[in-house]
Order: structure tokens, then C-alpha cells, then sequence
């Protein structure tokens, strides 16, 4: 088994205990899911794996309740054109914690986390919250905890590394605190930490003129995300050919910083 189209076309059984993997044991411990049926202590089925025969992708999620509204840990994989698995998306939600819409806009449409369109109210809200973008619930600071597990499930595809996806700015520079190196878009980052030291680009744009571009916003992790944004850097983060993708290789820690002392 080397891909997870081979993972896939495994008996469902099978398939969904080695998608297991990829949840860290503390989380399953925590909101008492029975490993092998996969359910809750109520008899709710909590953890939920879409994939398909023939596709080179899966859906991991776990849930605290079975009818809450968004997933306690939510990850997408793949295989990527590269013949490496990837890691494609991470979504992790306290679900205790305060909700803040910035999923939907005002007439109710899908903004892709803030990616395809925005609701600038729930932003603003969340930004007040302490949230970084894309986010609708606080975390539950993890993200070290599955990577870790994401080392184990590429040792089992038979890989040497891995590829991930970062989102937003914050991302990336979290992923970098977490071992990972640049594919691609490294130049981009470093033009970016460039762009925002006293009298570069991006710092000037922290002119107060929104909630996203406050001064002072240059100094932190959180800030700079939210300024990337609001867009000003003039296309999207994760854009076409000037975009960032990025690598692990299970066992070593890249030691990358494009925004050395960064605090979040």
C-alpha cells in the first residue's frame, strides 16, 4: 500500500482504522470515542471518513456531538500531482468556544473561510476575539500533535516526506515553528517579512484605514495575517503561481524562520 487510492479500495473496516491514525490518541481519549466503532459514550458515530474508491483523497473529521455545527478536527489529504501525500487542510475548533461566522457572508454564501469572498462584520469580530483569519472558533493548539501523527500515516504509505497546504500567512509561519520547509512561495515569504521592517511596503499599509491594518500589526504573527488578508499584497495569499506550498520530513525538524522572533 503506497497511496491512498490503495488505502481506499481497502475493506471499509480497515480503511477507517488506518484513517484513525490520523487523530491524535489524547483527542480520541477526550471525547470518549470507542476505536473501534468509531462512536461517542451516547452512541453517536463522532468520527467520520469520506472516501472514495478511486479518488486519491479523504475527509477525516472529528466531532464532539453529531449534530454540532462544525467539527472538533477536520483534515483533507491527498496525493498530490507529486506522488507525496499532502496535507491539504486542517481545520481544529474548540466547540465550547464562541463562534464567529466568517464562513458565511451576509446573504448566507460559502466564503471558503475568507478565501473566495468575506464577511468583514464576523472578521472584525473574530480579529477582537483574538482569532486569526479563517478561523471560527479558537483552537485547541494541537497543530504539533497532528503533524506528528501525519509523520506516522507517510511512514505508512511508504513515503519520505509530505507536502502541506498553508492557507493564510499565519499558517505557514506555524508549520515553519512545526519542522516545515518551503516547496515553493519561500522567496515570497521572505519578501513578505521584507515588505513589512519600518519603511517597507507592506508597513506603510498599516495605516489604521480598516480593523485588518492597524499599526502596530507588524509585530505579530496574528497582525500580519490579518493585514495579508485584507489584501494587501495586492492578490490573495495562497494565489495561483505565487502562492506557498510546503514540506515535512517525518523525523526532522527543517529549522526555518521567515519571521524570526514573531510572536503570535
Amino acid at each position: 500500500m503506497d497511496s491512498i487510492v490503495a488505502l481506499n479500495a481497502l475493506p471499509l473496516g480497515v480503511r477507517d482504522q488506518l484513517y484513525l491514525r490520523l487523530i491524535p490518541e489524547e483527542v480520541l481519549v477526550r471525547y470518549g470515542v470507542d476505536r473501534q466503532r468509531l462512536h461517542g459514550p451516547l452512541g453517536e458515530r463522532l468520527v467520520r471518513v469520506t472516501a472514495e474508491d478511486d479518488k486519491p483523497w479523504a475527509r477525516i473529521e472529528l466531532w464532539a456531538r453529531e449534530h454540532d455545527r462544525d467539527p472538533v478536527l477536520l483534515l483533507d489529504v491527498s496525493m498530490s500531482a507529486f506522488g507525496a501525500p499532502e496535507l491539504s487542510l486542517v481545520q481544529i475548533n474548540d466547540p465550547e468556544a464562541p463562534r464567529y461566522g466568517v464562513d458565511r457572508d451576509d446573504n448566507g454564501h460559502d466564503t471558503l473561510l475568507g478565501t473566495a469572498c468575506r464577511n468583514a462584520g464576523e472578521e472584525a469580530r473574530a480579529l477582537a476575539a483574538g482569532l486569526a483569519p479563517g478561523q471560527v472558533r479558537r483552537g485547541l493548539r494541537m497543530i504539533g500533535r497532528v503533524l506528528e501523527c501525519m509523520d506516522a500515516f507517510c511512514r505508512l504509505l511508504g513515503r519520505e516526506f509530505y507536502l502541506v497546504e498553508p492557507l493564510f500567512y499565519h499558517s505557514a509561519l506555524l508549520y515553519e515553528r512545526h519542522g516545515c520547509d518551503y516547496f515553493i512561495g519561500r522567496d515570497r515569504m521572505d519578501a513578505i517579512h521584507a515588505g513589512f521592517q519600518p519603511g517597507g511596503a507592506l508597513h506603510a499599509c498599516l495605516d489604521d484605514s480598516t480593523p485588518f491594518r492597524r499599526r502596530g500589526f507588524d509585530g505579530s504573527i496574528r497582525g500580519r495575517s490579518w493585514a495579508v488578508h485584507d489584501g494587501i499584497l495586492g492578490t490573495p495569499f495562497g494565489a495561483g503561481g505565487s502562492g506557498v506550498k510546503m514540506y515535512r520530513v517525518p523525523g526532522r525538524h527543517a529549522e526555518v524562520s521567515t519571521f524570526p522572533g514573531g510572536v503570535y
